[in-house]
């Protein structure tokens, strides 16, 4: 039997740990799941054990790392065909969100950052739209977004 496929999506650094603590209690062995982020060696060790690939970082001002993440995350989609996109962003994730919507049909869960209180960053903004589960961790945020589920902080 096949096991669902699950694509994390985020940057490394606090997206990451906010992906980590979110995802805690999700058994790996029930999973196959894989890791889609922008190079970074703090998380090597991490890495090491876990499938994932990496996709070029999105600098905003440069429109044409824009559009080698979105060949990257494409390419990355469709090779590995997941069930599921979980994802904290930022950015260099979105791509992976819409690709993902548009030509799997992925469920997509989006959590908002801790660090957005009171008004969204790009990314949860664009990312509303295409996502089945929306989760915001500050109640000012359900005026923003909602649709969303309250979580609290993680």
């Amino acid at each position: 039997m096949k096991r669902p496929k699950i694509c994390m999506a985020c940057c490394p650094g606090g997206h990451f740990a906010e992906l980590r603590l979110a995802t805690k209690d999700i058994d790996e062995s029930k999973f196959d799941i894989y890791w889609l982020m922008f190079k970074s060696e703090h998380l090597s060790e991490f890495l090491s054990t876990r499938k994932h690939h990496f996709v070029m970082n999105v600098i905003p001002d440069k429109k044409w790392t824009w559009v080698v993440n979105a060949l990257q995350s494409l390419w990355y989609l469709m090779k590995e065909r997941p069930d599921c996109i979980i994802s904290t962003g930022s950015g260099m994730a979105y791509p992976s969100i819409f690709f993902g919507k548009f030509f799997l049909k992925c469920k997509v869960i989006y959590i908002c950052s801790a660090a957005d209180v009171t008004s969204p960053s790009r990314t949860p903004e664009r990312a509303y739209g295409h996502s089945d589960l929306f989760c915001v961790q500050w109640p000012e945020m359900m005026k923003v977004f909602p649709d969303a589920k309250y979580i609290g902080v993680l």
